[in-house]
Formats: C-alpha cells, structure tokens, sequence
C-alpha cells in the first residue's frame, strides 16, 4: 500500500536524546558515570517515571523524587538534582535539528502527512509552560504528546489513535524512533519502522522507502509533463560554460513563485544552477522580460546580494531564459515568519530594510543602467501599465478596481527622487544565511527599472494590509501593533523610520503613504488579475493559480478602504482617538513609553512590589533599578510627557503634547503602576509642578520647580483633613497666620501622598488665613512649606487596604507652629480654591488614563487566564459566561476612554472650565469601569487574583482609592446635575 504519512519521535529524533544532557549533569555533580539512566531504570523509580510521562506528576515533583531515590540508590547526600526541569524547561527555546527540519518540510512539501508522537512531560504543576518547541506546531499536521494524551510509546492504544486521527491505516505509515522497544508494537501492527541512530542515516533509509531524495531542495519538486525542460539542450549549455564531463542529473521546478517558470538544475559534479524562463504560450506585452532581469542583476553584482549570473539565452529553449548559480539558503514564503524568535523576526525586517535602502543608494548611471528606465514619470507610466494589464486581463467587471484606478489617476504624485526600484521587494523575495539573518541574495527582478524608491518600500509593506487568512497571498494585516510587538515585527510605522534612518531621509508624510499603498494594491490586484487569467488559458506557472480570482476583488476593496480611512481621519478633526493618528512627535514619545513600559518595567514589578512591601530599605532608598530606568527614559526624552501646550505654550517646560496626546501616552503608564514614576509622571507631582508652572513666581519656579523637573526631588500636596468633610474644600481648616514676613502654620493633615518619600522636599499646603474673608471661596490659601522645616512631623504612615505603600506612602502629619515667609505664598492670600481648581483639571485626565491602562491590563490578564486554565474538564474560555464577561468589560473599557478623550480635547480647545462636567463625568466613570473590570479578572484567577502575583490588587486598590482621592462621586455627579439642569432650563 502506498505511504501517506510519516511518524517521528521527538527525543532521539528531532531533537538530541536527554541521555546527553543527563551525562552533563553527571560531569556537574561528580556523579559516577551512567549513574542517572541507571536510577531512572530501576525498579524503585520508573513507575513514578511513568506517571511523569502520562502528565500525572511535572518535574517539580519529579525531581526531588529521583533525587532522594539517587541519594539513596549511590549513598549521597547534596541538593536535589536539576534532571528533568531543566529539560523541560529549555524546551520553550529549542530549536530542532536544521536537517530534521528540513526533512520534514520537504515531507509535507511532498504531500506527506506528518504526525509527531512523544513521551514528553509537563515543567510546572500548573500545566502552563510549553512542552514541545514552537516549532513543532508550524511543522506537524498532527501532535500527540503522552502527558497530554495519558498515553505513552511503548502502549499500541497511542500508536491507534494516531492512525484513527488521521485516518490511516498502518500499512500508510512510516514510523522514526531512537529506542527499540518503542518501535516494537509499532512494528507488529504493520507500521513500517526506522530506528535512528543518526540523522543522515534516518534521512537515508526514509528516502529509500518512499524512493525520495531529499538531497533537494525542499522547495523544488519534480516537473509535471507540461514542465519538463529539454534536458540534452540545458546539458549542453552547462558543459560549455564549465566542463564535458559535467553533465545535467537533475532538474527540478521550484514550487515558489507565481510568475516565471524557474527551475533547479544539479550536474554530476555537484555544481547547482538556477533557470529563469519566459513562461510559454501566449502572453501579455512587455510581461515576464526576463533579459531585463538578467541585465540588472548583472550589472548590480558586487553592490547588492544577489546570485551569481551565469549567462542569458533566447534561442535554446520555447522562451527566452537566464542561468545564474543557485544560493542555498533560507527562503520564508510567510511574512510572520513563524519559523523564528522574536528578537529574529525583527533582524530579518531590519535587513530587508537595510537591503532594500542599498538597492535604492546604488548610483545607476555608474553601472551603465542609464538606460534601464525613465528617470521622470514613473507612477504615471506604472500606473498605465498595471491600468492596461488589468483591462487586458480581466474576466469580469469589478467596480472596486474601477474605483480605485480613478483615484490613484486624480492623485499622482509629483516626480521626486529616482532610483533602482526592484519592482517586487518582498520578504519571500529574499535568500537569508542558513544559520544567520544577514540577506545572502535578493530575487525576482522581474519588475525591476528606473523609478520611484517609495514604491519599493510599499511593495515591501504591503503584507500589513493584506489579511493573515490568505492562503495564497499570506500577509499580517489582522495583526494589532501590540500582536506585531509581540511577535517582534517592526509596525508600518518603524519601518517607515527604519528606511528613513538607512537612507538618511525625511519619513514620509501619512497623506503621501496612502497613495503609495493604494497603488500597490492596485498593482498586485492587477498581477493576481493576470495570474488567474492565465490559468483560464492553462498556462498559468502556478497550479494554485485558478484559484486566485475572487481575491482581486478582496484587494481593491482593501485598497478603497484605505482612502476612506484616509478622509475621515481628515474630516474628524482634532479629537485623536487612536494613537496612530497623533503628531508624528506624540508617536515618538508613544513608542519609547510603550517599549519602556513593555519590556523593563512590567519584567520587574514582582521584584518591585516585594521590595515595596518588605525590604528593610523600603523607606529610605529608591529602587535602584528604578533610578537606572528612569535614567534610560530621560536620555530617549521621554520625560515630563505630562506638561501640555495648553499650560506651557513655549515649550519650556513639557514636549508640547496636547493632553490629548498625552492621554493616550498615559494609558500606557497605566499597564503598570510603577511606570508613571520612570517618565517623571507621577502624582502628586505633576499636579504641583503644573501649579508651579502656572502660578508659581519666578524665584519659586528656580528654588522648586527646575528640581522637581529634573526628578531630583520629590514633592506632596497637604489638603485632607480628619476634623472636617475635605470633599467640600471649603472646609479646610489649616490655620495660616501672617507674623510680620512669616506666615505661622498650624494644622493636622492626612492621607498626604508622597509625604514619607526619602526625597519629598516640598509640600502644597492648603489652608486658610486668619483674618476677614471675601466669601467661602475666597477664604482657602495655599503656600509652600518645606518638608525639613521645623515644625513638620510624620506621626504615622496610614494603611491603605493593609499596605503602607513606600517609599512615599499616605501619612497623617502634624503642623506645628511651622514658620515660612510670605514669599512662599502661591499667588496672593484667598487664591487657593482658584488654584485648586486650576489644579484638578488635566490631573483627573491623567488619572482616568492611567485607569484605562489599569484596565486594558486586566483585560489580558484576564485573556491569558481563560485560554490556559482548565476546570471541570474545559478551558474557562469554553464558559459562555465567563466569555460575556470579558465582552462586557471591552465594550466599558472603550466607552470610558472615549469620554475621557472628549475630556482632554475640551481642555485643550477650550479650556478647563468649559470642561468642567466632562472632567466631572471621567472622575465617575472611569473609576467604577476599572473596579468593575479588574474585579471581573480577579474573580476569574481565584485566590492568585488577590496576590502579588498578578498586578490586578494593586490595580484595585488604585481605582477604589481614586473614587475618594478625587472625590465621592456623590460630589461629582452633584456637579454633573447642575451643569445638566442650567444647560436646558
């Protein structure tokens, strides 16, 4: 019967057997030699090894057991042996060996089913951590894992459910196994069986079985007859060009490639070559000029990665072609590249960039490409040409390109900078090092002349509008910024500062990046157009060609949707309510607080909130790598984000942010709560560096404000009092009494944020004058007093919700006869209400944004837990209710940063009075949807939810504190209620 499918082991096979690692660990522990596979097999210890292989113990527990089994076994007395967590917790970074790889790629290439049954073994007792490589999923059509399944090799029933999965029968299988006894029962239900030794000699024996030679390529196949090249006239070109005896005995078809048939070619003397032809038949005019493709890349040798050419013919062969050297190396076909680490990912988008800048830098005329292409005109000329090819090529009318082509014909750019332009720059148009990321070759220059560099770079980008579904035409458009971070994809954004940054020139303006995108749709919508076509004619290159039709019609709506997006951005006006449609100076400030935010400050919180809690130090030195963040942040510049133009006009204080900008930044703060402290922040110093800026006289702003803008000190603000209702601020009590060029203060305050900080140096104290008042507005006063003066005592640091919150804490201080002089007065006697005011507008932005971080982090906390936990024998995401949860808390998340956008757009258009009951409405809403929010999460993580484990407590306890620290709501919705009732009276 013929095989369908190939088995393979992981251990042994894909990997190196743990037997190597067990002989380090043995060379580490000056353990005997052996000694560890011999406890392993022994009868004290390998039924509890079984139970690890079916999921019922992890490693956690397993190796404090093999260690006291060991001790015991070899009379030794030490730590618990590092035998199988440190296997299995390597295994999220394996990485299988390159030729297995290979092998079984070019399997499924082959149209093998590939199946992959291991004994493998869960890490932590929660079941969480990855048990196979990342790569498995991405290679094998099916998994069976025995911790999983419960099942394990030696057992018949794992090697049946196998075949029942997959629907075979045993005589369909070839079976690939390091151990015997694994092999055996595989072997007596018919399956055939080979056991490894080494990887060549597993390769070798399954190509004789299924009479395959995977010395090929992976990426070539065997020709289909209407393929098949003349092979006596390519042999005697190749003997010509090198030797008599080097004769042709293989040519193979690469599978890649829609357009020009191209074809791998081996000689007896291993020599390997690449073919590049004209495709046959009847073809559309000017398509498919494989000698102008062949003159570039001869004429760029040298200048830019590129194969070897070899020669150019047009009369040996149906159709003209071109032979260059074939570069063995990496070729991805899919733009996420799921084959590759993050930090990999990122270096291949950084070299294709770099790649491409080089292309664009290389100085034609000198090369004696003068002649190559047109200097002026090129998007209209191109755009003619896919217009015409499109007309040729259609089979139907379709309306989205109709659409498209009139608007991309309205807009064309003016002519700028020309250059080689490539044509058709693409990721899966690059050959990468086998073992590195450098680029070794650029492809397919098929499209390549004289033109526009942006076009190029548009090619490249076009895969981030192109959804992630399309089989044929795969791209990464359903990604969010946060996926793309996440896998380590540079967004549209860095790669139009990255091509700036290598070819030293200004980033292109977002108007003029719409058109570019726009006709690049337009163009591969056209390719697709001609592709399909072809394959109506039946001479189509691909066989996947015929189904390409329906998808012209998906990329010009694509393209539509594009412009659109592009007039209503326009026609929305100031209000930006998502961050990509900030000013380009508000995006950089964006993406170093969200790479900040990301990657140094969330890794550390656990560490920071231990050390918080319980570090002797807690109170009296910052963390310092706290201190060495914030370093970091004020080197980028993004510091003091907070000051915004509509408190600092000139720019010279803030980084002239609107607060609409500045919201969104915040947001970003909000994912964590030690975040604020690293860009400078924090409350409550940015409201009292705001009142300084805005009422603060010259010689306060240098003895007080330059310091606190520079994070040299710190800072608190002395309002609650426990006598009296401090929601009413009228109510204030704080004695202020003028003596001669002092004032005398006397006061009991509470709740005084940032008080207990090793670096609080100054406090805003609100209190009242002795004296005749204007009204009760005018009776409140506020002055400067310095924390070192005396007079000034710390009675205790309240708990809030059972934490003391260090460093800066929430204390309860006593005044004393605390003496200061009346310059230290902010802005004259009676102006504190005034102040106070001025004082909680864009503040309460700042907190409601922060709050909408808060949010959105529980929402992934929230995320993670329903896709990973399991009770009552499903994922919690399989619970109807728990799923409606997280709905409802997305649908409240938005509602409140919208609302807290419109605030932020009214302070900045018309300041905070007008704004009055929109900064009342966010005090409300904002903390009541995160508390509703962050509970919702917490009750999904149980117990874990009310730890420091997850930052959801901390988070809580923040949201409930703020529906206090900015008041009751009773107060705001007051206030809400007014505003209402005098705007329709």
């Amino acid at each position: 019967m013929t095989i369908k499918a190939v088995i393979f082991d992981m251990g042994g096979v894909l990997l190196p057997a743990p037997m190597h690692y067990w002989k380090t660990v043995e060379s580490a522990h000056n353990l005997r030699s052996g000694s560890v596979v011999e406890t392993i097999l022994s009868k004290d210890f390998y039924s509890h090894f079984k139970l690890f292989e079916i999921g019922q113990l992890t490693s956690e527990d397993l190796d404090p057991l093999f260690t006291h089994i060991y001790n015991f076994q070899n009379n030794r007395v030490g730590d618990v042996l590092p035998i199988f967590a440190e296997i299995s917790g390597q295994i999220a970074h394996s990485t299988l060996l390159p030729e297995m790889v290979e092998l079984v790629k070019s399997l499924h290439l082959a149209g093998y089913r590939t199946i992959l049954i291991t004994n493998n073994f869960y890490t932590d007792r929660a079941r969480l951590l990855p048990t196979v490589p990342p790569q498995v999923g991405l290679l094998f059509d099916d998994v069976l894992e025995s911790c999983r399944l419960g099942l394990r090799k030696p057992e018949t029933k794992i090697y049946e459910l196998a075949l029942e999965r997959n629907k075979l029968q045993p005589s369909e299988c070839v079976f690939l196994d390091d151990l015997g006894p694994n092999l055996k029962p595989a072997r007596a239900m018919g399956i055939t069986t080979i056991k490894v030794v080494n990887s060549q000699q597993a390769i070798q024996e399954l190509g004789n079985i299924l009479k395959l030679d995977f010395s090929f390529p992976p990426e070539t196949r065997d020709c289909i007859p209407r393929e098949i090249l003349p092979v006596e006239k390519v042999n005697e070109i190749i003997t010509r060009r090198t030797s008599t005896d080097n004769r042709i005995t293989a040519i193979r078809k690469f599978r890649h490639g829609q357009s020009n048939p191209t074809y791998y070619i081996r000689t007896i003397k291993g020599s390997q070559y690449v073919l590049r032809k004209k495709p046959s038949g009847n073809l559309l005019p000017k398509a498919h000029q494989v000698d102008r493709e062949f003159k570039i890349m001869n004429g760029l040798q040298g200048l830019v990665p590129l194969p070897k050419t070899i020669l150019y013919d047009e009369k040996t062969l149906d159709t003209p072609f071109y032979l260059m050297e074939y570069q063995k190396g990496r070729i991805f076909l899919n733009p996420s590249l799921p084959e590759l680490t993050p930090h990999e990912r990122r270096k291949v988008y950084e070299e294709a960039l770099k790649t491409l800048a080089t292309i664009h830098s290389v100085d034609y005329e000198k090369v004696g490409l003068k002649d190559f292409g047109r200097s002026d005109g090129y998007m209209s000329r191109n755009l003619k040409r896919w217009s015409d090819s499109y007309q040729m090529s259609k089979t139907e009318e379709i309306p989205e390109m109709e659409k498209l082509e009139a608007y991309l014909k309205e807009n064309l750019p003016k002519s700028g900078k020309s250059t080689i332009v490539h044509g058709d720059f693409r990721v899966d148009n690059l050959i990468l090092e086998e073992n590195g990321i450098r680029v070794k070759g650029v492809l397919d220059w098929e499209l390549s002349t004289i033109g526009d560099p942006l076009s190029d770079l548009a090619t490249f980008l076009f895969v981030y509008y192109v959804p992630n579904r399309l089989k044929l035409l795969p791209g990464i458009g359903d990604h969010s910024e946060s996926d793309l971070h996440r896998m380590g994809i540079p967004t549209i954004k860095e790669c139009l500062e990255l091509y700036a940054k290598y070819t030293n020139t200004p980033v292109v303006d977002p108007e003029v990046w719409t058109y570019y995108m726009a006709f690049v749709v337009f163009r591969f919508a056209s390719i697709v157009q001609g592709v399909y076509m072809r394959s109506k004619l039946k001479n189509a290159s691909s066989t996947e060609a015929s189904m390409l039709g329906p998808l012209v019609r998906k990329l010009a709506a694509e393209g539509n949707q594009m412009i659109s997006k592009l007039h209503v951005s326009k026609s929305y006006g100031k209000l930006t309510i998502i961050p990509s449609g900030m000013s380009s100076n508000a995006q950089k400030y964006y993406e170093i607080v969200r790479d900040i935010v990301h990657n140094d400050v969330i890794p550390l919180e656990l560490e920071l909130m231990e050390y918080y809690e319980e570090g002797e130090n807690r109170w009296t030195i910052p963390h310092p790598k706290i201190e060495k963040l914030k370093e970091k942040a004020k080197t980028l510049g993004a510091w003091n984000l907070f000051i915004s133009e509509h408190i600092d006009p000139d720019q010279k204080y803030g980084k002239g942010l609107t607060n609409v900008e500045y919201a969104h930044i915040c947001e970003l703060m909000g994912r964590s709560i030690f975040a604020p402290e690293v860009f400078n922040c924090q409350a409550p110093d940015t409201g009292n560096m705001e009142v300084l800026i805005k009422y603060g006289t010259e010689e306060q702003k240098e003895k007080w404000l330059v310091p606190l803008l520079n994070g040299e000190i710190k800072s608190c603000f002395a309002m609650t009092e426990p006598d009296v209702a401090s929601s009413d601020a009228t109510n204030i009590q704080g004695s202020i009494v003028r003596v001669g060029d002092e004032y005398i203060i006397n006061a009991r305050k509470w709740f005084i944020s940032n008080a207990s900080h090793p670096k609080c140096r100054i406090c805003v104290f609100m209190g009242q004058v002795a004296g005749p008042k204007k009204s009760r507005i005018f009776q409140q006063s506020m002055i400067l007093v310095p924390m070192q003066t005396e007079g000034v005592k710390i009675v205790r640091n309240t708990h809030v919700f059972g934490s003391q919150d260090a460093p800066g804490a929430h204390p309860e201080i006593t005044f004393t006869n605390v003496r200061v002089p009346v310059e230290n007065m902010l802005l004259g006697e009676g102006r504190g209400f005034e102040i106070a005011q001025g004082r909680l507008g864009p503040g309460r932005i700042h907190h409601a944004m922060r709050l909408i971080g808060h949010a959105e982090r529980a929402i992934d906390v929230m995320k993670d837990r329903l896709m990973t936990r399991v009770a009552f024998g499903r994922k919690l995401v399989q619970f109807d209710s728990l799923r409606k949860e997280l709905a409802l808390s997305r649908c409240e998340v938005e509602q409140a940063r919208l609302l807290v956008l419109k605030a932020a757009h009214m302070i900045d258009t018309v300041g905070p009075k007008e704004a009055k009951s929109e900064i009342a409405m966010i005090k409300v809403v904002a903390p009541n949807m995160a508390i509703n929010v962050i509970d919702r999460a917490m009750q999904q993580q149980g117990a874990r939810g009310l730890t420091p484990f997850t930052p959801l407590a901390s988070f809580y306890v923040w949201a409930r504190s703020l529906r206090v620290a900015d008041g009751p709501d009773a107060v705001h919705l007051e206030t809400i209620a007014k505003i209402e009732l005098k705007s329709r009276l």
